[in-house]
């Protein structure tokens, strides 16, 4: 097993800074430049471009990034006062992150009892209504959830804030606008991983031997279903963060989605490069755990994994 997180961690370090240079040179791509505002004449833009190293090769650029980078620095951001890009991600950063967890784990639980329920009654009302729900839930957007609940619960009938982030009541609506899909989706796998599940023939046999239906389902039948469910939460995860940048601005919520959105207008490098490789680290690091969580649900995972 150790060798395998050892192999699975250089994995990671490999990746992300693939992503970093991919971003690195698409950013770099971009038309314009930081140094845009109208007052500025060509001589002290390109006295500002020179002092930030923007006039030399691409190539001196990303290595000089890349160090710096190994370095724990992210540089300044141009657009926010040359604050350092660590600290202004620091300060946003925690309230995406809360937004986005509580969005994660209330859809995961809540799609993976609507799974199982839909799974233990299948062909019956509670199967094709669950059912119904959850392709509902993946094909309409969250922005547009976003919508409907803002003008049903906030406007309509004004029971939630429909925007800004103080108090429990004002997480309500943004946190529903995002779960609903990682509900929905959580859902039809886990209810189709049950219903193959049960019809398996350890189940049949656990039956035969007297065991009482709550431990066929929940010790054996959950257990084995849950594995694929477990492999769809690292995307799953990934597409909440980066969904959430359009929930941030629909809600007006103080996050990292609204920095990230005016780095890129205002080719602000650092901030852009810093915001990526912020997500690129979580999403790598939650594929990462996806795989770690396979040896819990199933040990004979782990032990194969040990010999690769």
């Amino acid at each position: 097993m150790g060798r395998y997180v050892l192999k699975r961690i250089g994995f990671m370090i490999v990746t992300f800074f693939v992503v970093v240079t991919l971003t690195f040179i698409a950013m770099k791509m971009l038309p314009g430049t930081p140094f845009l505002n109208p007052k500025l004449d060509p001589t002290q833009r390109q006295a500002l471009m020179h002092e930030y190293g923007l006039d030399q090769p691409l190539a001196i650029q990303y290595v000089k990034y890349i160090w710096e980078l190994l370095q724990g620095n992210m540089g300044t951001s141009f657009q926010y006062g040359n604050e350092e890009v660590t600290t202004l991600l620091f300060q946003k950063f925690p309230v995406s992150m809360n937004l986005g967890f509580e969005a994660i784990i209330i859809g995961a639980i809540l799609g993976t009892l609507l799974g199982i329920f839909a799974g233990l009654h299948r062909g019956k009302f509670l199967d094709w209504g669950s059912m119904i729900f959850s392709m509902l839930g993946i094909s309409i957007p969250s922005f547009i959830f976003a919508g409907i609940l803002q003008y049903f619960l906030g406007v309509a009938i004004p029971l939630f804030p429909v925007a800004g982030w103080e108090g429990a009541s004002s997480h309500v609506l943004p946190v529903a606008s995002l779960a609903v899909g990682v509900l929905a989706e959580v859902a039809i796998f886990m209810r189709t991983e049950m219903v193959e599940v049960l019809n398996q023939d350890y189940i049949v046999t656990a039956k035969a031997k007297g065991l009482s239906k709550n431990a066929v389902v929940f010790k054996h039948a959950v257990r084995n279903a849950l594995i694929p469910v477990v492999t769809i939460l690292g995307p799953l995860t990934a597409a909440i963060i980066t969904g959430s940048l359009v929930i941030e601005d629909i809600f007006g919520i103080p996050g990292i989605g609204d920095q990230y959105v005016k780095s890129i207008v205002t080719n602000d490098y650092p901030m852009i490069m810093g915001t990526t490789e912020l997500y690129a680290a979580l999403f790598i690091l939650t594929i990462f755990i996806v795989d770690l969580l396979y040896g819990v649900i199933d040990p004979r995972i782990r032990v194969s994994g040990g010999h690769n």
